[in-house]
């Protein structure tokens, strides 16, 4: 991931991505970093709430997701914690808070995404 694109993300959220991410939209859903940390324990369908933190150019259904506290602390974009997702829907734009819906894939290293929803 180049640098500049890191740095084009940090300034799209530091102004005014937070607005829209309040913890209190589901008491259920899981930060990036704490699946990240521990994904083993968490086994079928999960909501992860995070910020879209960029799209893959490759493959316009896969993005990654950051962790609200990661973006609200101002952690420097190299010292952040990215989920790769896989969604076959709409893909928010970057610097969305979301909650995302899903599984971790077998023998993969990414989320599947069923339900990708913008936090209000």
């Amino acid at each position: 991931m180049s640098r500049l694109f890191v740095s084009f993300v940090s300034v799209l959220l530091a102004a005014g991505a937070m607005a829209g991410c309040s913890k209190n939209d589901n008491a259920k859903v899981q930060s990036v970093r704490g699946l990240q940390t521990n994904s083993g324990a968490y086994q079928g369908t999960v909501t992860i709430g995070g910020v879209v933190a960029m799209i893959s150019r490759n493959d316009p259904k896969m993005f990654a997701v950051m962790d609200f506290d990661d973006v609200r602390d101002n952690v420097p974009p190299e010292k952040r914690l990215y989920m790769p997702v896989r969604y076959e829907g709409t893909i928010p734009r970057v610097g969305e808070p979301v909650n995302i819906t899903g599984s971790f894939a077998e023998g993969t290293k990414y989320f599947t995404a069923t339900n990708v929803t913008i936090r209000r």
